[in-house]
């Protein structure tokens, strides 16, 4: 067949995401170690959560309920929620923005062989992740809401304006379920000279709480070590692999699971 006849030809969805190494059939939810900071506010939270988190457990507890909890408030709204600080003028003093609107489950795009970036420490990024994690089916995590993020560039005011309205309007709540999708990009709002663009992490939310069933899983990831623990712990249900491995040989393992169902 010539080459011209072939681009001509009609290819399936699993045509070009096994032609694309870009392109991802999964969305990856990766667990971390280190701490959960929710600082007080007036609409809920009386005084600052400072908690500890552990990668493995964290994945062991998932497993074990099915659900990936909302624990973490996300996005640019984050830093127009009202605060209240003794001897101090409140910031934001006019919002009606709830962080309990803005807790949020968190999913990246990254295909298997670059998962293993998400775990090396990254310059201006606060949260750490390790080899700890579950790969769900797109399919399925779409229909439980996530959507891609909308970026905005940091420096458009117009864009920046319309959200501050947002922050302040009455009816402010109606749009809850979108507030945890807005991130900018550029100069940094809050950290002066900061550049700020995570957009290569291809990240989709869903707000709230994620339950799911084994269908929805393709893979699960791990330390080479816990493989036999965590396969054994999701009951054979799915495979587990370390990223960080040879990837001919993660790659054979999940097999036709590299492609969309």
């Amino acid at each position: 067949m010539s080459k011209a006849s072939t681009l001509q030809g009609k290819l399936t969805k699993a045509d070009v995401l096994s032609g694309r190494g870009d392109l991802s059939p999964f969305l990856v939810h990766l667990t971390r170690t280190g701490r959960v900071k929710l600082p007080a506010d007036i609409y809920g939270l009386r005084r600052d959560d400072n908690r500890a988190v552990f990668a493995k457990k964290n994945l062991q507890s998932i497993l074990e309920k099915s659900v990936i909890k909302a624990i973490s408030p996300f996005g640019y709204f984050n830093y127009k929620v009202r605060l209240e600080e003794k001897g101090r003028p409140a910031k934001n003093p006019d919002s009606k923005i709830q962080r309990k609107w803005l807790r949020s489950v968190c999913f990246t795009e990254t295909p298997i062989e670059h998962v293993h970036f998400q775990m090396r420490h990254i310059a201006g990024r606060n949260l750490h992740f390790e080899s700890y994690g579950l790969a769900f089916w797109e399919s399925a995590i779409r229909k439980k809401g996530g959507n891609p993020l909308f970026y905005f560039d940091s420096t458009n005011q117009a864009v920046i304006a319309g959200l501050d309205a947002i922050a302040v309007s009455e009816d402010c709540e109606r749009f809850k379920n979108t507030l945890p999708l807005y991130e900018s990009f550029g100069p940094s709002l809050y950290a002066p000279k900061r550049e700020v663009d995570f957009r290569w992490e291809r990240e989709r939310r869903v707000v709230g709480d994620v339950a799911f069933t084994a269908a929805d899983v393709a893979f699960g990831i791990c330390a080479r070590d816990d493989i036999a623990y965590f396969e054994n712990l999701a009951q054979h249900k799915f495979p587990f692999v370390d990223p960080r491995d040879d990837m001919a040989a993660v790659k054979q393992k999940l097999g036709k699971r590299l492609l969309s169902r």
